[in-house]
């Protein structure tokens, strides 16, 4: 193949939000962060020529000035292109927010009713009332019909929480096998997930997620002492125990699982271990830093370092880290255009039926809310008419090079427009892409052997 001329003068041109960095001596990585699951492994000589590309040189010379075939390195940016990396043009893209959806992720406050006492939970309304009446989940499920087949909607996340929303298991056990019976009739799928302390399962329970393929996302901050010091029973006892045998209850019985722990300064030197622990039960976790509490910044740091150090050494030996572990919203790899669903394709149902923003807004009177008894919309309208605040980000935000990564954090919580933990996520976006990197690198050379 011969090419012309003018195709070895094309200039090749980095995206501003490149991140190019070293695995080991040999090895490297770059990864576009405007673009998703751009990461890619590079050798020196790639990644010689990669930072050499300046904006102003182009293929032949770069070609001449390492010793390379013109054609060989123009068919290395090409592949670069693929994913924007570099491209022989200014017009780079970012992860913007599509015209519509046809998949809703709704969060489910079945019951103010809660087992424990936690001193940092933000439910306004706990211990309030009950769990939701019976009317207000029939009516529930009219409107996710009526919105499945008004808005042709194909997919449908819905979350339980609370409270303690396995406290009202059997109501909802007939709310979800009736549910999913209708909607697979409208051609919608329905995913069930229950949002959990986990100290209350049953043999029913476990036989119901088994048949309906429902998970748990279940709270646990951390082994022994850190979990029983931030979430016991009313009676004062601790929590771990029950929750360590019904996790394993639920692993032993193939049922998905994931963890998420809320990272606050009375747990924070038991990360480490709880990250050996959570990656040694091989499942799912998540590390939320709290909000709206200050966080020692330094002590935070050094843990979360030590924890990041011991899921290197698990990536040695096999480890997941890519499918097993997030840190805060931060979407290292499909990126996003805002935090969560909110305002977009997601909401908030109160027990009152009651529609809002998001679910720490439950119980403010000045917050904007519809409700599912209103016959003049479905759900997607209420989230259309409902609020946007999603879009108000800091200037320092808007011009960020990891701004489709963290995508300014939650927004009910920012301060100024930005994400209260900003600089701590500075630091460690560049941690978390080296350990994809590894990850990568290590699944190639397995390859290679096998």
């Amino acid at each position: 193949m011969v090419l012309p001329q003018t195709a070895y003068k094309l200039i090749p041109k980095k995206s501003p939000g490149l991140l190019v960095r070293s695995i080991d001596s040999n090895q490297f990585y770059a990864v576009n962060c405007f673009y998703p699951n751009s990461l890619r492994i590079l050798n020196s000589r790639q990644y010689d020529v990669l930072t050499a590309v300046d904006g102003k040189t182009d293929v032949s010379r770069l070609a001449e000035r390492f010793g390379l075939d013109g054609l060989a390195l123009r068919e290395y940016f090409t592949q670069l292109s693929r994913t924007e990396i570099v491209r022989f043009d200014d017009r780079f893209r970012q992860p913007g927010r599509p015209d519509s959806t046809d998949a809703l992720n709704i969060w489910i406050h079945t019951t103010n009713k809660c087992n424990l006492s936690c001193g940092y939970c933000y439910i306004s309304t706990l211990q309030s009332t009950g769990g939701m009446s019976e009317p207000v989940r029939s009516q529930l499920l009219r409107k996710l019909v009526e919105t499945v087949a008004a808005k042709d909607i194909k997919s449908i996340k819905l979350r339980f929480a609370g409270g303690e929303p396995l406290l009202q298991f059997k109501k909802w056990a007939e709310f979800v096998r009736e549910a999913k019976t209708r909607l697979h009739g409208l051609g919608c799928e329905l995913e069930i997930s229950f949002l959990t302390n986990l100290t209350v399962l049953n043999d029913e329970i476990v036989s119901f997620a088994q048949e309906h393929n429902v998970g748990f996302g279940v709270s646990l901050d951390g082994i022994a002492q850190y979990q029983n010091q931030t979430r016991s029973f009313h009676s004062g006892n601790g929590t771990f125990a029950r929750v360590e045998q019904n996790l394993k209850t639920l692993i032993d019985n193939d049922i998905r699982v994931s963890v998420n722990t809320v990272v606050a300064n009375e747990n924070l030197e038991g990360l480490p271990e709880l990250t050996r622990y959570l990656i040694d039960l091989d499942i799912p976790f998540r590390y939320s830093i709290v909000k709206g509490t200050p966080v020692d910044p330094d002590l935070l740091e050094l843990e979360l370092l030590e924890s990041y150090k011991i899921a290197e050494m698990a990536i040695d030996n096999g480890w997941r880290f890519s499918q097993k572990h997030q840190f805060c919203d931060l979407k290292p790899a499909e990126l996003g255009f805002q935090t969560c669903a909110s305002g977009f394709s997601g909401g908030a149902i109160y027990v009152d039926g009651s529609m809002h923003y998001c679910h720490v807004q439950f119980g403010d009177d000045t917050q904007q809310s519809f409700s599912i008894f209103d016959q003049e919309m479905d759900l997607v309208d209420m989230i259309e008419q409902g609020e946007h605040i999603e879009t108000n980000r800091s200037s320092d935000c808007k011009i960020c090079k990891y701004r489709s990564v963290c995508t300014s954090g939650c927004p009910v919580y920012r301060v100024n427009g930005k994400d209260p933990q900003c600089s701590i996520y500075h630091k460690f976006i560049p941690r978390i892409y080296d350990l994809l990197a590894k990850e990568r690198l290590k699944l190639l050379r397995d390859y290679q052997i096998m």
